[in-house]
């Protein structure tokens, strides 16, 4: 080989390859070590032996863990949503916002993610508590007490609260590659506000949305900590549920098939979304 032929060798493969290891040896070998470990027959006294099953699978089909299955893609469902709704705006307003105010903006957003999602969570508990400051305001006009806590609308909040910079960072980035000239030439032809949005704005933006809803929906559904806390024992997802098998029961080859299922379903989502935004773009150029 030539010293030209070696100079023009891609220099990224010696940048991706220390980040191809780790992924490796951290992640792709302990997944697969968790599959096979889902084909294992559970033992009373030595938690699993290697006799093979697909046991741990058929057990799945059972109505309880489809119940538990159901709310938790309902509520990932309608956290991302939530995440869009209130991401949306704020997303904007910081694409077209001045450079120190979208910095200042910015700052707000990614603190909370510097404190652990425990103590956030305890602050949505002081909060929503029997006792909280939105029971105290309510039983100070005379009223009753509200059901705040420990019910999915208390999860699908603290959800929300922890996941919304998901859905802004992605959005922020995809709008702030729009050209604000777009924006103008459609309100001088005449379009409204929200027809600048519905055909300039948001299809121009949805590859931030399309990875914001990514991000949430995963991140929602494998939820351990909010859920648990603010939902306690009457809202049970797919996180309590491996954390139960895991710690409590010692179901150590059962909680493996339900990751193992959970991790399948979610990349098979996330290939099927990606699919659809990709045949979606070749029609738009192709029209």
């Amino acid at each position: 080989m030539t010293v030209s032929a070696r100079s023009q060798r891609p220099y990224w493969i010696s940048l991706v390859v220390p980040l191809g290891l780790y992924l490796i040896v951290f992640l792709v070998i302990p997944f697969i070590n968790i599959i096979v470990l889902s084909f294992y027959t559970h033992s009373p006294t030595r938690i699993w032996t290697t006799e093979l099953t697909i046991a741990n699978y058929t057990d799945l089909l059972d109505a309880s863990f489809v119940t538990v299955l159901l709310r938790t893609l309902r509520l990932g469902a309608v956290c991302t949503a939530i995440c869009v709704l209130f991401g949306y705006p704020l997303a904007y307003f910081l694409a077209r916002a001045s450079r120190r105010t979208a910095l200042i903006g910015l700052f707000f957003l990614v603190m909370p993610l510097m404190v652990s999602a425990v103590i956030r969570t305890f602050g949505w508990l002081v909060i929503l508590g029997r006792n909280g400051l939105i029971n105290s305001a309510i039983m100070a006009f005379g009223l009753d007490r509200l059901p705040l806590l420990y019910n999915e609308t208390a999860v699908v909040i603290g959800l929300a609260n922890v996941f919304v910079p998901f859905m802004v960072l992605p959005l922020m980035a995809s709008i702030e590659r729009i050209n604000p000239a777009l924006e103008e030439a459609a309100r001088n032809l005449g379009a409204s506000w929200l027809q600048t949005f519905r055909r300039v704005i948001l299809p121009l933006s949805r590859p931030g949305l399309i990875s914001g809803c990514l991000l949430v929906y995963s991140a929602a559904i494998s939820a351990f900590v909010v859920p648990m806390l603010m939902g306690g024992a009457r809202v049970r997802v797919i996180g309590r549920q491996i954390y139960d098998q895991l710690l409590i029961s010692y179901q150590w080859p059962n909680a493996s098939a339900i990751a193992t299922l959970l991790v399948i379903a979610t990349t098979c989502f996330a290939f099927a979304v990606l699919a659809l935004m990709r045949r979606s773009a070749r029609q738009e150029q192709g029209a």
